[in-house]
């Protein structure tokens, strides 16, 4: 792997981390439970009906995808999936917390 390349794969990751601290700061100022729920659901269709590994992507998942601002995090497959995941286990955590 050359240095370009190497540069360009550590910017992309470290774009992803930013998103992923921007999604979680964002996340911590919601103290409303419905919204939070409402975010899981979405995050959660997400996770059904999205497959990162086919071209096509559903106009639902789009939608969603846009709304949270995750379309150009989406395109490596294995990088999506796990954005997802750890999307998902802070949006529960956060539902979670403001259940108790």
């Amino acid at each position: 792997m050359n240095s370009l390349q190497k540069q360009a794969s550590t910017e992309r990751s470290e774009s992803h981390e930013t998103f992923l601290v921007a999604f979680e700061k964002n996340l911590l100022t919601l103290n409303d439970s419905v919204e939070v729920e409402l975010l899981l659901k979405k995050l959660q269709f997400l996770g059904i009906n999205f497959d990162p590994f086919q071209s096509e992507v559903g106009n639902e998942c789009g939608q969603i995808m846009d709304q949270l601002g995750l379309t150009a995090h989406m395109k490596n497959p294995y990088l999506a999936t796990n954005i997802l995941l750890r999307l998902l286990d802070k949006t529960e955590e956060k539902l979670n917390n403001l259940k108790q």
